[in-house]
């Protein structure tokens, strides 16, 4: 029996754009979103929800559904096991799996495994042995990364052996942060692209190749955010790239989820720093990244609602990649935003607007009949045309129709397409 209605797991604006890719497909009767966010309920019935748990319980008791599910903490908390165990049809991976994710010390063994090129990295889990490593260290600039999830803002480029011991006695600060694992990560110079393809665990298709900007701002020191902008297609990567990562990247890591037979029916998204060695990978992530999935829904003309639910049953769609077509995204965030948000301030949202505009961290106003910003990525707004540079003049014609004070952008995302 084919599912009659959708949920999409998640409040930002990835959840929003995967909301406005199923409401444009009229496959479902309904569409319900947990907890979804103001903009998410004008086309789907929003629920709240306090935990995992509380999702699992609230889908015992409805008929088969397709579950999309948006962030990556409930995948590693295991709802994918737990739906599919209650009959639903689910967009993601299994808890194993997801650790490809939500653990960076898996990947690295995983990586290592399947002699899949990444930079060299060694784990420590004690101040004392971590700071040896920092002292011992000859070759600079050099990468510090959290182990467990950090919602993209988990890893930092140290160009000091000071710098280093500061973000190191930070993080040891932390609770439970050194515990899950830190990475001490040799440094990768050269161009980054985002890769997403869909895949039922044994093959996979690509989607078009984006870019993402996951600096606050184009500083080179400045901190990492989960991403203030991105877009696609990129058009400055050759077959023969592309062929060098199917070989030594993704059929590699087919070949791990098909020998530990892992449940993986979703979208794997790869960050990939293309080197003077050759592709080389810098995360795993096991679900749509946040800008990249609001480039990439609207990018492309396909039935959403189709494309996921045939994927949730094991089937791979047809992917045919525009060749006409470009979209660029421009994150609004708060002006505090990664490091001390503020929050609470009115938003004033263009009552049209050439560009899609997709909520983030939005909340209605006390009152009730505004809208106010909760801190982070407040939203997304998103240019598409024929070109590039046309979409990146409609993004940021839009973004400039916003009234929101205390808030920041960066003005040169999809400048840099050389």
């Amino acid at each position: 029996m084919q599912p009659e209605n959708a949920l999409i797991v998640g409040k930002g604006a990835r959840e929003h754009a995967l909301a406005w890719g199923l409401k444009e497909s009229s496959r479902f009767k309904e569409i319900f979103a947990m907890p979804g966010n103001p903009g998410i309920s004008q086309i789907a019935h929003c629920l709240p929800y306090r935990d995992t748990a509380e999702i699992v319980a609230w889908a015992m008791h409805k008929a088969p559904m397709l579950v999309v599910v948006g962030p990556e903490n409930p995948l590693a908390e295991g709802i994918v096991d737990q739906l599919r165990e209650a009959g639903h049809w689910v967009i993601g991976p299994e808890q194993r799996a997801a650790q490809l994710e939500s653990s960076k010390s898996f990947a690295k063994s995983v990586m290592e495994r399947y002699r899949i090129p990444t930079a060299h990295a060694k784990r420590f889990d004690n101040l004392q042995a971590l700071e040896d490593a920092i002292s011992a260290e000859s070759e600079w600039p050099h990468v510090l990364k959290q182990s467990g999830l950090a919602g993209g803002k988990g890893v930092v480029i140290v160009e000091t052996p000071s710098q280093a011991m500061q973000i190191a006695r930070e993080w040891a600060a932390q609770d439970n942060l050194l515990a899950q694992g830190v990475l001490w990560e040799d440094y990768l110079d050269g161009k980054e692209i985002s890769v997403h393809v869909l895949t039922n665990g044994k093959n996979y298709v690509w989607l078009p190749l984006t870019r993402d900007y996951k600096r606050v701002t184009p500083d080179l020191n400045a901190p990492n955010t989960g991403g203030m902008g991105a877009f696609g297609p990129v058009a400055d990567i050759t077959q023969d790239i592309r062929t060098v990562i199917n070989a030594k990247i993704l059929d590699p890591l087919m070949q791990f989820l098909q020998d530990e037979n892992l449940f993986y029916r979703g979208v794997l998204y790869v960050g990939i720093m293309l080197t003077g060695q050759g592709p080389m990978v810098l995360e795993f992530n096991v679900r749509m990244g946040d800008p990249e999935a609001e480039v990439l829904i609207p990018l492309l003309p396909i039935d959403w609602g189709a494309c996921w639910l045939g994927l949730a049953q094991g089937h791979l769609p047809s992917i045919v990649e525009p060749e006409s077509s470009a979209a660029v995204a421009v994150v609004l965030a708060d002006s505090g935003y990664p490091l001390a948000v503020k929050g609470g301030q009115e938003i004033i949202l263009p009552t049209t607007s050439e560009g899609l505009i997709f909520h983030g961290a939005t909340q209605q106003s006390r009152g009730g009949t505004g809208l106010e910003a909760q801190g982070g990525r407040i939203v997304t707004v998103v240019g598409k045309d024929s070109s590039l540079s046309g979409a990146r003049d409609q993004a940021y014609r839009t973004i400039r129709q916003i009234i929101a004070p205390d808030t920041q952008f960066r003005h040169d995302i999809a400048l840099d397409t050389e």
